[in-house]
């Protein structure tokens, strides 16, 4: 078993053991890391033993628990069930600390020895090491286990949702096609998945117009879109600065129309 080292049972788990200082200062370390440099995947796996065990529920076998740095406190419960032979992460870290890697599931190429595993596994198979649910499909033994502890009162399903910040960059004549349109009855809504992707124009006539008078040598630091309005006769106009040079800032005004867009917009919200 693995935890983010900021768990807060971390803290009593190795309070008053011989672990506690090592665990403390690795905490610290990780203090002055962000998610994207713990998380990623170039970054080597470090980890250390809690000197305590868990149990598993379906075997009854001890369970090292160690922390590590690839695991966040909002991911799940901030303490996860690793599965070495078929994570790749769980693989690096176990190989490296020298911890047992039980294959779970038998790949139906004969020729992938799993007992003997150079890299995790990570494609479809039969369920093996798992008592009752030997010789399953294993997304469907999966199901199965998990109605299992279900019954037994040892665990339950759920689903996680995590909440990331998001960049969106990609500028094109039309600006990023984000699948939400404003209606006037119900304010924003999503667009369909039927009507999904969201796909840009390609009938759409440009007329250019470029002005020589704006002169502003930091206008590099101002790439992004000035306005979107909407004009009349569905025409969207749309001012994007463009790059500075000789010290002269130009700036294209592209105006499209759009009144196929438009009517498909308005057959979504009639809908909605």
């Amino acid at each position: 078993m693995v935890m983010a080292p900021e768990h807060p049972m971390v803290e009593e788990l190795v309070k008053g053991t011989e672990y506690e200082a090592d665990v403390k200062a690795f905490q610290m370390k990780l203090q002055h890391m962000s998610e994207v440099e713990r998380t990623a995947t170039d970054v080597e796996k470090e980890g250390l033993f809690t000197g305590r065990y868990a149990v598993n529920p379906l075997n009854g076998r001890k369970t090292p628990i160690y922390v590590a740095n690839y695991v966040m406190m909002d991911y799940g419960t901030g303490a996860i069930m690793a599965v070495p032979a078929h994570d790749e992460r769980d693989f690096e870290f176990a190989t490296k600390y020298g911890i047992d890697i039980i294959p779970v599931i038998k790949p139906e190429d004969d020729s992938i020895d799993v007992e003997n595993l150079k890299e995790a596994y990570t494609g479809p198979g039969v369920m093996i090491n798992s008592g009752d649910f030997d010789g399953m499909e294993y997304q469907a033994g999966q199901a199965k286990i998990i109605e299992w502890m279900d019954e037994k009162g040892l665990g339950k399903k759920t689903v996680n949702f995590r909440l990331r910040d998001w960049l969106i960059s990609r500028q094109r004549y039309w600006g990023t096609p984000i699948p939400i349109i404003e209606c006037p009855d119900c304010g924003y809504v999503p667009v369909p998945d039927s009507e999904l992707p969201v796909v840009l124009p390609t009938d759409v006539s440009l007329r250019v117009k470029v002005s020589l008078h704006l002169r502003q040598v930091n206008l590099l630091n101002t790439l992004s879109v000035l306005s979107v309005a909407k004009k009349a006769s569905a025409k969207w106009i749309q001012w994007i600065p463009l790059l500075t040079l000789h010290g002269t800032s130009y700036a294209i005004q592209m105006q499209t129309t759009q009144k196929n867009i438009r009517q498909r917009q308005s057959g979504i919200l009639d809908g909605c």
